[in-house]
């Protein structure tokens, strides 16, 4: 049967297509998706939200907090740039601390509100322009990271990875972490990012996902990487049964485990 590549350690197409399922199932798609944001619609309204959700998701604090801050913003209509830009932030302070955002608050607050000011000045309130400015990938993130009083590297990340299919100048290459989670599952065995990302969509396409989409699949590999493969919270991972790098340790130990009664005998 058709592999995804010729190295031993990758899955076959077809258990490959409903690893990609189980996977997105298990740990979740992406956060644009479960917020409600349109980002299919490239609407600058729609980007500029999960720009706000970047911010919030970036910061030191649990995803369930940060989901919960912009739901807290979105009830509020505060997420325009005008609007968060001139909000009070001693408001937007005690708005984060209702959803028990508290260490970090003010920072959160004036990063928050310093990002919308400059969607609003420099770009006259459209996030859009910021990419139609770009002239290429790097100066895409340098503009991303200049926003405001500074963007953080993580919060960049967070933003453009599901930005890619909606805009172009976006790097396509999913991130280290993200493909190394894929190699656990047995998924590509490519050492080039790009190339790992075509076989990665290459799996993805090859079932259907329903309204799913390859962005659903990158941010769980993502989240798997970043919470359990990083970690080695093995025992608990959500994919344990269905990593390819766990099965080959396991033989590897029962083979030298094996070996070692067989010289005892």
């Amino acid at each position: 049967m058709k592999t995804l590549a010729s190295e031993s350690h990758v899955v076959e197409s077809a258990e490959a297509a409903a690893t990609c399922g189980v996977l997105v199932t298990r740990l979740g798609g992406s956060y644009s998706r479960l917020l409600g944001i349109r980002l299919a619609s490239r609407d600058s309204d729609e980007v500029f939200k999960w720009l706000m959700a970047a911010v919030l998701l970036g910061a030191p604090v649990r995803a369930g907090r940060a989901i919960d801050a912009y739901a807290a913003f979105e009830s509020r209509s505060l997420l325009r740039p005008g609007r968060l830009a001139n909000a009070n932030e001693e408001t937007i302070i005690q708005l984060l601390n209702c959803v028990s955002v508290q260490a970090y608050s003010s920072r959160i607050a004036a990063t928050l509100r310093s990002v919308a000011g400059s969607v609003e000045k420099d770009y006259d309130n459209d996030i859009n322009r910021l990419h139609f400015f770009a002239e290429d990938a790097a100066a895409l993130e340098q503009r991303m990271r200049s926003l405001g009083t500074g963007l953080s590297r993580r919060v960049v990340a967070i933003f453009l990875r599901e930005m890619r299919g909606v805009w172009e100048k976006v790097p396509q290459e999913l991130s280290p972490v993200a493909v190394e989670a894929a190699r656990h599952l047995g998924l590509t065995e490519a050492r080039r990012l790009h190339e790992a990302t075509e076989e990665l969509r290459d799996a993805w396409e090859s079932a259907a996902h329903g309204e799913r989409t390859f962005s659903d699949f990158q941010a769980a590999l993502v989240r798997l990487g970043e919470n359990y493969c990083s970690m080695r919270r093995c025992v608990s991972c959500p994919m344990a049964k269905l990593c390819v790098s766990r099965l080959v340790a396991k033989r590897s130990a029962d083979c030298a485990a094996s070996s070692g009664r067989a010289m005892v005998d």
